[in-house]
């Protein structure tokens, strides 16, 4: 086993646990973007899960699971959400590009009564690829947005550039980071920056897995 890999991981998660709550600022939040960066994108909480013999789901909303209503091409904006934030919480915030007609809005409403504010359980690896944002049709993953903060907005680094030209899957991200720029300017959710609160609700669903708590107790009665 890694020892000073778990060791950092556990601290991490205890200060995600500590100071992720529903009083965390916009500017700590970017700061400590990094730590959901070595967490979920560069794997290190899979890698000490591995070393301890766990797995790890997390508690997603069960509005991603109906991949119908996330696919109509009429949706220009939408986002998960779900943080807890100065007593609030908002999720599956949806805006279509036309106006629904009686029984549209009466199927609709019957369908997604289910899943608004209830969860399900899903592997970590595919919660990360999990829609955050749809923004003019385009999709954009939990993973991506980590990635946005940590990497472009200053959380580890600060890219103001866009090189959209790129070709293949680069391009198509530096693309994605163009729409977010534009929600980052432009939109807030529960009186926080849209896309802050979309990095918080992810971090704040990663702390209260029951999988995640569990592995925090195991490296705490290890020491």
């Amino acid at each position: 086993m890694d020892v000073e890999l778990i060791k950092i991981v556990s601290e991490d998660l205890d200060y995600l646990a500590v100071e992720w709550t529903q009083d965390i600022d916009d500017a700590s939040l970017r700061r400590t973007s990094p730590i959901l960066r070595s967490l979920l994108i560069e794997n290190q909480l899979m890698k000490v899960a591995s070393m301890l013999g766990e797995t790890i789901s997390i508690m997603a909303p069960c509005i991603s699971k109906y991949d119908d209503l996330l696919n109509d091409p009429s949706i220009v904006f939408y986002q998960s959400g779900g943080a807890k934030y100065k007593g609030m919480e908002i999720q599956f915030l949806k805006q279509l590009n036309r106006a629904l007609g009686p029984e549209e809005i009466k199927a609709n409403y019957e369908r997604e009564k289910l899943s608004i504010g209830k969860n399900y359980p899903v592997k970590l690896s595919l919660f990360m690829k999990q829609i955050s944002f749809i923004i003019n049709g385009v999709k954009v993953n939990r993973e991506e947005v980590v990635k946005y903060i940590a990497n472009k907005r200053g959380g580890a680094h600060f890219d103001s550039s866009r090189k959209i030209e790129s070709a293949g899957s680069k391009g198509e991200l530096e693309k994605k980071y163009t729409l977010l720029d534009n929600i980052h300017k432009s939109t807030s959710v529960a009186d926080k920056n849209a896309v802050y609160y979309e990095l918080l609700s992810i971090g704040q669903r990663l702390i209260a897995s029951q999988d995640v708590e569990r592995i925090r107790q195991i490296i705490k009665n290890a020491r």
